[in-house]
């Protein structure tokens, strides 16, 4: 039997979601009663990482649902900014054994608050720290680049936030079940995404796998794409990878762009943010013929454009244009380094002088395999 690869749980992810999405009411349901029970009154995430990727992608629609909603990481939450008022303070870890969420998570009890943890596995030790403990029904997922657990927790935390909305009216029913059918059109589309993104590669690998540098660019939702983008391609090809929003990386983090650039630009399907996107990808092949432009748009270039057959609203396009580059990262890595970082960045790790996880061997450790 091969082992089980990155791959493998990206094809995984459409079935995962949609089977949640099926079972919204009673995946949410723990969370939903908290959070209206103790009358709070926004949402507060506490996340990093793809944790704090998957909540990004997930945003902007979160805030259509909630009178108020932030995402802080949980370093900066408790040394700079643990300033909650009345939200539930959300803390999000898919293996709950992150050192910093366990740190959140003593830090809300400090205050004298509830703490609650949203995690992707049952055995975990934020649940023998937080007041409730709540799976997001990502299932199992043994490699430690993660893939399947940042869409489905993005999709937990939408059908969270539509729950929410149904219950305090903001959200008719029809509206809710209308959500419910772009949740499952981009579940379709994943599976597409992930072929076209494969077919892509194979047809730019030269251009791909030669890049020294990665810039990844993309606002609102696809912002949260973006950042994802940019730490898989980190870990993976061990490569400087930065997500930029569309105008700020018009306004600096272009400059150091050259001829061996790869630039990456994540459009957001028919919202208004999305021709300054288009029209900077096109314009970007002046520095460098390596761009590649996410999008339907039928005036785009041809050759550097991965089009899908069809779009949600945009709300919900990380839940297929996640896969792309996560399929991006994983052929790349595949075609360049094999997951092997620098021997210094394995001696850092084998020293674990500042450990990120509170149990070792949680994940198929393929760097440590590469050895």
């Amino acid at each position: 039997m091969s082992e089980i690869t990155m791959l493998d749980y990206i094809r995984e992810t459409p079935e995962v979601v949609l089977n949640n999405i099926n079972r919204a009411e009673k995946l949410t349901e723990e969370l939903v009663d908290f959070y209206l029970d103790n009358g709070y009154s926004g949402l507060t995430i506490i996340a990093s990482g793809s944790s704090g990727n998957g909540s990004l992608c997930a945003l902007e629609l979160l805030r259509k649902c909630f009178p108020s909603v932030r995402i802080v990481s949980p370093f900066t939450f408790i040394y700079h900014d643990d300033q909650l008022g009345n939200t539930l303070p959300l803390a999000i870890s898919q293996s709950g054994c992150s050192t910093n969420t366990l740190d959140a998570l003593r830090h809300i009890k400090a205050k004298g608050l509830k703490a609650v943890a949203l995690v992707g596995r049952a055995d975990c030790d934020a649940s023998k720290i937080a007041d409730l403990t709540v799976n997001y029904g990502c299932g199992e997922e043994k490699v430690g680049f993660v893939t399947k657990g940042v869409t489905s927790l993005a999709a937990y935390l939408m059908l969270f936030g539509l729950r929410i909305a149904l219950s305090t009216g903001k959200l008719k029913y029809q509206q809710y079940q209308d959500a419910l059918e772009e949740m499952r059109k981009a579940m379709k589309l994943q599976k597409e995404a992930t072929d076209k993104t494969i077919e892509f590669f194979n047809q730019h690998s030269d251009a791909i796998t030669g890049a020294t540098k990665i810039w990844i660019v993309g606002s609102g939702p696809a912002l949260g794409v973006a950042s994802e983008a940019a730490l898989k391609l980190s870990e993976t090809s061990c490569l400087p990878a930065i997500a930029a929003e569309t105008e700020e990386f018009l306004h600096g983090p272009i400059y150091p762009c050259d001829p061996e650039s790869l630039l990456i630009f994540i459009d957001n399907a028919d919202h208004p943010s999305s021709q300054r996107i288009i029209d900077s990808a096109n314009a970007a092949r002046t520095i460098t013929d390596r761009v590649i432009l996410v999008s339907n748009d039928p005036n785009s270039a041809d050759e550097i454009t991965i089009r899908l057959s069809g779009q949600t609203n945009y709300l919900y396009g990380p839940l297929y244009k996640l896969a792309i580059i996560q399929t991006l990262s994983y052929l790349r890595t595949l075609a360049t380094n094999n997951f092997h970082p620098h021997e210094r960045l394995l001696q850092f790790r084998r020293e674990n002088k500042v450990a990120t996880k509170s149990r070792q061997n949680l994940y198929l450790d393929l760097q440590s395999k590469a050895e």
